[in-house]
């Protein structure tokens, strides 16, 4: 994929002893043009490094990010990504954080431009089971939330249930990343960053 891509799409690998992470699995089976897929690895510091150095090579215009969720039967478009680390259980490093901050300089939660509802109401229009969620949690998927939408507002994670089917799965993310739907992420973006300075 050349470096003129304006989607990126992230996804995870599989985590401690899991043979396959559905985000992953997901990710393999999308084949889209201009859109880089990028598999992150399940670690506080070394996801985001590696996220920053794509974003630094490649520049997309949107980021569309994947991750496993822990249970569920829908899946869940996230609106917020939190300035907070916490877990009870360590990434695939051994690493467990404590309530500890991202970023200090940062707001406390980072809030997606995207526009949520309408992307929702498109997926269960089209009968996929699919609902807005207000909380990433503070692992791995929501540290590399919070980085994408210190990029670019123009980012969105998308949490899979385990158990999910993933032609439903694939079909959710092609309505995401389809060149209408990017069009118009661009077009609402623009038209409220003017109105935020006017």
């Amino acid at each position: 994929m050349d470096s003129r891509a304006n989607i990126m799409l992230t996804c995870f690998e599989p985590y401690g002893s899991a043979d396959t992470n559905i985000s992953q699995q997901v990710a393999e089976g999308i084949e889209a043009e201009g859109v880089i897929k990028l598999l992150l690895p399940v670690s506080f510091r070394r996801a985001p490094e590696v996220l920053n150095e794509a974003i630094g090579q490649f520049q997309p215009d949107v980021i569309i990010s994947m991750g496993q969720a822990a249970e569920g039967d829908k899946i869940r478009l996230e609106r917020l990504a939190i300035n907070m680390m916490d877990s009870v259980k360590g990434d695939n490093d051994g690493y467990i954080p404590d309530e500890e901050l991202i970023c200090p300089e940062a707001p406390l939660a980072l809030k997606t431009a995207l526009p949520v509802k309408p992307l929702c109401a498109d997926c269960i229009n089209a009968g996929l089971p699919t609902m807005v969620s207000n909380s990433a949690g503070l692992y791995v998927c929501n540290r590399v939330y919070f980085e994408a939408l210190r990029h670019s507002p123009n980012s969105l994670f998308v949490h899979i249930p385990p158990k999910m089917d993933h032609e439903i799965a694939k079909q959710v993310i092609n309505i995401l990343i389809s060149r209408k739907t990017i069009q118009t992420y661009i077009k609402l973006w623009k038209r409220n960053y003017l109105q935020s300075k006017s």
